[in-house]
């Protein structure tokens, strides 16, 4: 027996330090979402335009992919650990202002800080769980780190239904505030990775990551999937109520209950990921994904609700293969680097160009040609995988 499959024979998969990292993601994740269902609520009791409660989902993602895109300065200072614990800090402090906010600029304020304190997760989470489980395992782990965001995308408005019938939003928003700033404490007391620093962006550092195609590739792929996700995520109910006849209450239902589904892919996505390599299984995904997004803009009755079911397991299972390829950019000195470059820009394009571009084509009769093109360009996109490695664990 080799050294090499030794050492991956004595060290087992540990869930633990994943499970507290998908904590921590679920409570920096749910929040952003609360304003969609909320967006109408909110609108009125601030007496705001529906321009206005349309840019306040901007007040949110600016400072995020600003914070996301200077977490490495940070993650330098107080080590990617220190880094993750003031994340829920801000989350819990803006959640709280939220909750107290009397006027629009309050609101936009906490919205901000919301966004800011969000961003320094992902970098230093994605470091931390590289760190914490063997190069053999990261398809497993980031699996399971997947679980916060779909499991956010689904209890958002839910937690809004629950909020609304029992007490009211403040009181979700500072009842969710409370628990960060506890989950924060928990962090810092029991979290044994992260303990590194993390690799401030320097122009020698940017300029090698820059250098190298495979970077470019795979960031275009995030930005298609986060587009694919997010994008579709925020149009999708109105598409069904306005062009499909659904009832507000079926579309969110439907809506909600779709992105529970895509629990039972992610984690089978990332075995297969460490089984076969990322970069079949990102190809094989990304055209299934994409012909399902697809088949949404074009679909009717019991197929339309094949595909909103299946879409979103689809697109989930990107996103461990992804991560494999994101790592394998560069060395783990500088792997926050990557990632706080790659997700900023992605979810720019997912959470504004491609619901904004489908906005656009609403308005001029062209609903569901939106669901197409993104579809069809991720498909499209596949052709550019060959320029990737083929990793395969043995």
């Amino acid at each position: 027996m080799t050294p090499t499959d030794q050492d991956l024979d004595i060290q087992p998969f540990d869930a633990r330090p994943i499970l507290l990292l998908v904590s921590v993601l679920f409570l920096t994740f749910v929040p952003r979402m609360l304003l969609a269902p909320l967006l109408l609520r909110i609108e009125a009791g601030f007496g705001l335009t529906r321009a206005q409660a349309g840019g306040l989902f901007f007040y949110m993602s600016l400072p995020y992919s600003a914070a996301m895109l200077g977490s490495g300065f940070v993650a330098a200072r107080l080590h990617h650990r220190g880094t993750i614990v003031l994340s829920l800090i801000i989350v819990g402090l803006s959640l709280m202002l939220l909750s107290l906010a009397a006027e629009a600029w309050l609101l936009r304020a906490g919205l901000a800080l919301l966004g800011a304190g969000a961003g320094l997760y992902a970098p230093s989470g994605i470091a931390t769980l590289t760190g914490v489980a063997h190069a053999r395992h990261w398809g497993k782990a980031l699996a399971m780190h997947e679980l916060g965001p779909i499991l956010g995308f689904f209890s958002a408005p839910l937690l809004v239904e629950l909020a609304l019938r029992f007490a009211s939003w403040r009181v979700l928003y500072a009842l969710l505030g409370v628990i960060c700033l506890l989950v924060a404490f928990l962090y810092a007391r029991v979290a044994s990775g992260g303990r590194f620093a993390g690799a401030a962006p320097r122009l020698r550092h940017i300029t090698a990551i820059f250098s190298q195609v495979t970077f470019w590739v795979v960031a275009l792929f995030f930005v298609l999937a986060v587009g694919l996700e997010v994008g579709v995520y925020s149009m999708l109910p109105t598409f069904l109520v306005a062009e499909r006849g659904m009832s507000e209450t079926v579309a969110n239902s439907l809506v909600a209950v779709s992105r529970l589904t895509a629990v039972l892919l992610v984690f089978s996505s990332g075995f297969l990921a460490d089984r076969f390599g990322a970069r079949l299984l990102i190809a094989v995904v990304c055209v299934a994904a994409g012909l399902a997004t697809a088949l949404i803009g074009v679909a009717g009755g019991a197929l339309l609700v094949a595909a909103v079911v299946l879409q979103p397991m689809l697109v989930s299972a990107f996103f461990p293969a992804g991560f494999i390829a994101l790592a394998g950019v560069s060395p783990p000195q500088t792997r926050n680097l990557v990632v706080s470059m790659v997700i900023p820009l992605a979810y720019l394009f997912g959470g504004g160009v491609v619901p904004a571009g489908i906005g656009f084509l609403w308005q001029r009769g062209h609903f569901g040609a939106g669901f197409v093109a993104i579809g069809a360009m991720m498909i499209t996109a596949v052709g550019l995988l060959r320029v990737l490695p083929e990793r395969k664990s043995r």
